[in-house]
C-alpha cells in the first residue's frame, strides 16, 4: 500500500463532493485527508478548455485534492470510477490525467 494523491478538477455544484466520497466509501477506499478550494485563477486550466472545447468561469470550478492509501492495482480503478462522475472534469494521480474519459499518460494537474 502506497499513499497517493489524487487531484481533481471539478463543477462547483451542491452534492457533487458528496458523490465523489460516497464513491470511495462504497468501493471500501480510505480518505487520509482531503482539501477543496475554489479556482479563481483559470489560466493554469486553459488545456482543459481546450481539449474539451468549454469555458470556465471563475468559481464555477473546484480542486479537489484527496489523498489516500491504496495499492498499486487499485490505483487505475479508482481513477476510472472518480472520471465517470458527471461532476468531474479531470482526474490526476502522479502517472496519469483523466480529461472526460480520455487517458493522458502524464500528470497534467
Amino acid at each position: 500500500m502506497i499513499e497517493r494523491q489524487l487531484t481533481l478538477i471539478m463543477e462547483n455544484k451542491p452534492g457533487a463532493l458528496a458523490r465523489v466520497v460516497g464513491l470511495f466509501h462504497q468501493r471500501g477506499y480510505n480518505i487520509d485527508s482531503l482539501h477543496v478550494d475554489p479556482i479563481k485563477d483559470l489560466k493554469k486550466y486553459e488545456f482543459i478548455e481546450k481539449e474539451l472545447d468549454i469555458k470556465f468561469h471563475e468559481n464555477e470550478i473546484s480542486k479537489l485534492i484527496i489523498k489516500t492509501t491504496v495499492a498499486d492495482s487499485l490505483m487505475r480503478q479508482i481513477l476510472r470510477q472518480i472520471n465517470k462522475l458527471i461532476e468531474v472534469i479531470a482526474v490526476s494521480d502522479n502517472d496519469s490525467t483523466y480529461l472526460k474519459g480520455i487517458l493522458r499518460n502524464e500528470n497534467l494537474l
